[in-house]
């Protein structure tokens, strides 16, 4: 783990400010709430937190992905696997003294700023338009959340794994070649299917011009007839 003052890192604020959270504030707000705030880079596999653990700070992803999880009669839950501009650990804001609610590791390489929730709270006391700015981040993800429990339970996983290689690409139209950010295990158990499913689901994007490439690549060979698959009702 590499660790910098979020002071010494450059072109923070203007990555802060993609963020729901710290989008639109000044440089001097984005300096105050991160005064204390330190830039962490991991490798592969680090836990940043355990449910339970006390909830002291939280992270917003820089760069990586992050998957949350829930460990349940030795049964390993993937909640959701955060990219970037995410916020993580948000109950070290509300919860003084209490515990996350869930688990947390690095999905590969990860650069995390990780904010002591004190001194953040602090500054947000004297600050009723940075509270205000908090809340309607926190909504933002709860309404991600409850869209994504919904997609899973209305669309079928080939419609899912559809919907997942569409939001890798920014283009809507023709032709795109994207690649799986994580392993396909992972992103399966995201979608709420077991590797086999997602095998299967391929398969059956195949019929629509999905084609599966080496290293993770995936050839998508018209956007439009995909999206169109995922707005169709599930059979």
């Amino acid at each position: 783990m590499n660790i910098i003052s979020a002071s010494s890192e450059r072109g923070l604020f203007d990555s802060l400010r993609k963020t729901p959270l710290f989008a639109g504030l000044a440089e001097n707000d984005l300096a105050a709430l991160t005064g204390e705030a330190m830039v962490e880079t991991y490798s592969d596999g680090v836990v940043l937190f355990e449910a339970g653990q006390v909830a002291d700070r939280f992270f917003v992803v820089l760069d990586g992905h992050v998957e949350l999880f829930l460990l349940e009669a030795e049964r390993h839950n993937v909640l959701e696997v955060a990219g970037k501009s995410l916020l993580l650990g948000e109950t070290a804001l509300f919860l003084d003294g209490g515990g996350y609610p869930h688990s947390a590791r690095t999905v590969g390489y990860a650069k995390l700023l990780a904010v002591p929730a004190r001194p953040f709270m602090a500054v947000l006391q004297g600050r009723f338009d940075l509270t205000l700015r908090m809340l309607g981040s926190m909504s933002m993800r709860l309404r991600g959340l409850i869209e994504q429990i919904t997609r899973l339970k209305l669309k079928n996983t080939a419609q899912r794994l559809a919907a997942f290689l569409l939001a890798l690409t920014p283009k809507t139209e023709g032709q795109a070649v994207v690649r799986f950010p994580y392993d396909k295990r992972l992103a399966a158990d995201s979608l709420g299917m077991s590797a086999e499913s997602l095998s299967r689901a391929l398969l059956k994007l195949g019929e629509l011009g999905v084609e599966s490439r080496p290293d993770n690549l995936v050839a998508i060979h018209d956007l439009a007839l995909l999206q169109q698959y995922c707005l169709d009702e599930a059979e």
